[in-house]
């Protein structure tokens, strides 16, 4: 829901009369100035630091009182009467709380009309660094890539930062790092407000061997999240579900996806909900959501969510899954929601339906041509020339090991060469190899049951038709 519609909403609440509605925004000053234009014809409209049950008992025209932060200590002191008030049926005198974190103080209340302000949207952004960087707003590439950058941000927060920005501008004429000091302050924001991280990784699809079915998946969908793909009848791709094997690249995957399409990527720390998010965890999440939602187009990474959201949670659990469902299915926001899980038959069947996500992909072990490619990889980015060493035989000598075990077989050859003083030899990869125990051996019987299961019920990330036929067989 965007500002305009917000407020048209909260609008209509008021008109409907309503006794009281709780609003939570960490900016009061554009919501203040939009609702005294829209309440103004229909009613008295007052904005208030402290409010008591004779200033509304004792008021005869219709009003709206807006008690703006209110103290935890005056609201709690005013909760009989604000009771008492909610539960009029007709009333000439609406009451609303405006603030930050209002649910923490009225968290004993019980059923409230409650509404939480969308982050400013692009038109808002615009606005704000107009009004923040003054002459300096000229520049129109500049104010663009700003304006994309301080999604997520509140207008507070914007403004602060852009004068800072400012600040150095003036001291260095050739400073321009304006993105950066939006990202970093999004990430000291969000560590200590929030759920969520901003992930910055340089991964790319090409940095990842095999899974060429997802790979092609990926690419028709990767201009879907345009106005081109609107007007062909298509909606935004909501996301996937990568289910497979630990060490295989699932995680690597969502890191890829969000820098090959030029999204930021956030990465959605569940168990900080039941560890960290204080007494409310429900409007801990709410604000992380919102803000993903701000932050559009973006990928959402929740990174093994079965360790957060089993089928044999308690009720907290169980209620948070039901809001991160209602998301899923709701949201109409460009944001990708790419989720991990070692083993999906921990995970309740509603989370994975379709309409919430897109499609269910097992990532495999990789087969010897994606082994192959994932050598190459790691000698590559470690500075080496995949053409020096005969990275077939590497891939022949090390079946059913996963990529996680492949990129540590060539940092531990990496060690001996440089142990030896001399450069990395195609024997130190293959003695590497042969010392590494991989989990498949460790793990047989329990890898061979989840590709089974998943022969039938997944989408295969990568097509190995020999273990496909093996199973088939079967």
């Amino acid at each position: 829901m965007d500002e305009t519609a917000f407020v048209q909403n909260l609008v209509l609440h008021i008109r409907a009369g309503y006794p009281l509605i709780c609003v939570e925004t960490p900016d009061d000053d554009w919501l203040l100035e939009a609702l005294a234009g829209a309440c103004t014809p229909m009613a008295r409209f007052e904005v208030v630091e402290q409010l008591d049950a004779l200033t509304v008992e004792t008021t005869e025209m219709r009003t709206v009182f807006v008690w703006v932060n209110p103290a935890t200590a005056d609201v709690h002191e005013a909760l009989p009467w604000l009771r008492k008030h909610q539960r009029r049926i007709k009333t000439q005198v609406t009451i609303i709380l405006l603030g930050d974190r209002w649910r923490e103080n009225l968290s004993g209340f019980g059923a409230l009309t409650a509404l939480a302000a969308p982050l400013p949207g692009i038109d808002s952004r615009s606005a704000i660094t107009k009004l923040a960087l003054g002459s300096f707003a000229n520049n129109a590439q500049r104010m663009a890539k700003i304006v994309v950058s301080s999604a997520g941000m509140t207008r507070t927060q914007i403004y602060r930062t852009l004068s800072k920005c400012l600040l150095e501008l003036r001291a260095d004429p050739s400073f321009d790092a304006w993105e950066t000091r939006l990202s970093d302050e999004k990430k000291l924001l969000f560590a200590r407000d929030s759920l969520l991280e901003v992930i910055d990784d340089m991964t790319t699809l090409n940095d990842v061997g095999g899974v060429t079915s997802l790979k092609d998946w990926l690419s028709q969908r990767a201009k879907a999240f345009s106005q081109e793909a609107r007007d062909f009848g298509l909606e935004a791709p909501r996301g996937i579900l990568l289910v497979g094997i630990q060490g295989c690249g699932k995680s690597l995957l969502a890191k890829a996806i969000a820098n090959t399409w030029h999204f930021p990527l956030l990465r959605l720390d569940v168990s900080a909900l039941f560890g960290g998010a204080g007494a409310n965890p429900d409007a801990a999440l709410q604000r992380a959501l919102s803000i993903a939602d701000a932050m559009s187009p973006a990928v959402l990474w929740c990174d093994e969510i079965e360790k957060a959201f089993s089928q044999d949670s308690d009720p907290t659990t169980r209620r948070l899954l039901g809001r991160v469902l209602n998301w899923l299915q709701e949201r109409r926001s460009q944001v990708f929601f790419v989720a991990t899980a070692n083993d999906i038959r921990q995970l309740p069947s509603e989370l994975i339906r379709k309409g919430r996500i897109d499609e269910l992909f097992f990532v495999d072990l990789p087969d010897e041509a994606a082994r192959e490619q994932i050598f190459a990889i790691h000698l590559k980015k470690r500075h080496r020339q995949p053409e020096a060493y005969d990275c077939r035989k590497l891939a022949s000598a090390s079946q059913n090991y996963s990529g996680a075990e492949i990129e540590q077989a060539i940092i531990a050859a990496l060690f001996a060469a440089f142990g030896h003083g001399r450069e990395l030899l195609q024997s130190d990869i293959e003695d590497a190899v042969h010392d590494i125990v991989p989990l498949y051996k460790q793990r047989e019987d329990e890898i061979k049951h989840l590709r089974e299961w998943a022969t039938e019920r997944t989408r295969q990330a990568s097509q190995n038709a020999k273990v496909l036929n093996y199973f088939r067989r079967q």
